[in-house]
């Protein structure tokens, strides 16, 4: 009699076999393709190594794009992680009339990125942008948010912290609320303050939830696209080009396939880089901790 557990992976087989196809060859094919010079300006691909990675890191401009990524991604995470965990403790207080606010936290992340660029843009806009006409009218002088080198960055990670900060108060309202009441409890009677026992109790209580919290919007800002494509197109010059930018106006403007694959590989190792980091470095601490006890 066969196995049940043969059984059922007969029966999963091809959806698995689908999946597989699925993911795995447009990963490898474009990983192939980041080893050929891929320009479809010639007709010859040839091979040429890690000829298209060394030209990125040789380039001028591709290191003022990964800085761009970086501060893209520190940025946005300390906004949205601080401001979300923030907002979630309010949320979970019991103060009255709170209700709706979750309620409306749901908008945000339900709009689509490309609404939302458009919309941010229309906003930043000098001329007749909203909020220039707002610290114009406080007597304070406009600002170039998507002409000006050093703000067109801060104006992309404003819209993307708009959009996903939301999101993470969700999450973590929902951890905060999963919390058991005794320890809680324990530290009001204590006296602790509530700056001590959110430190001591709901932090580390917290913390699987914010780590997961984490790693979805590392996976996201790495591959942030629309938002930024449609407020400044990583421009003025290369002041908010990002990865994924960099690899569209390589694979679709230069219509060169090669340097473009090689940047969105770059991105990925990056991200897996990050993720490898934050998912292993506690895990280390707290093994060494069960070591030294």
């Amino acid at each position: 009699m066969t196995p049940k557990w043969l059984t059922g992976y007969t029966l999963a087989a091809p959806a698995i076999l689908l999946m597989l196809v699925i993911f795995l060859y447009p990963l490898g094919h474009s990983f192939v393709m980041s080893f050929f010079r891929w320009d479809l300006n010639t007709a010859e691909s040839p091979f040429v190594g890690l000829g298209n990675y060394g030209d990125l890191f040789t380039g001028t401009s591709f290191g003022q794009t990964l800085r761009n990524q970086v501060v893209f991604t520190v940025a946005s995470l300390v906004i949205e992680v601080v401001g979300g965990m923030a907002i979630a403790l309010l949320l979970n207080s019991k103060l009255r009339g709170l209700r709706p606010a979750r309620t409306l936290l749901l908008i945000p992340p339900m709009v689509a990125p490309a609404v939302v660029g458009l919309n941010f843009r229309w906003l930043f806009n000098e001329q007749y942008g909203l909020i220039d006409g707002v610290l114009v009218r406080l007597g304070l002088p406009a600002i170039p948010w998507l002409s000006d080198p050093g703000w067109a960055l801060v104006s992309v990670i404003i819209a993307s912290a708009w959009q996903n900060t939301p999101l993470l108060v969700l999450l973590f309202l929902a951890g905060l609320q999963a919390i058991p009441r005794e320890p809680l409890e324990a530290a009001a009677v204590d006296g602790a303050s509530a700056w001590r026992t959110f430190w001591a109790i709901v932090l580390p209580l917290m913390r699987p939830v914010v780590v997961i919290a984490l790693m979805i919007r590392i996976i996201d800002l790495f591959r942030t696209f629309d938002v930024v494509w449609l407020m400044t197109q990583g421009g003025p010059g290369n002041a908010s080009n990002l990865l994924t930018v960099e690899a569209y106006k390589l694979a679709f403007q230069s219509v060169d396939f090669g340097h473009a694959a090689a940047v969105s590989y770059v991105a990925l190792v990056m991200s897996l880089l990050v993720l490898a980091l934050l998912y292993g470095i506690p895990r280390l601490t707290a093994r060494r901790s069960a070591w030294q006890a």
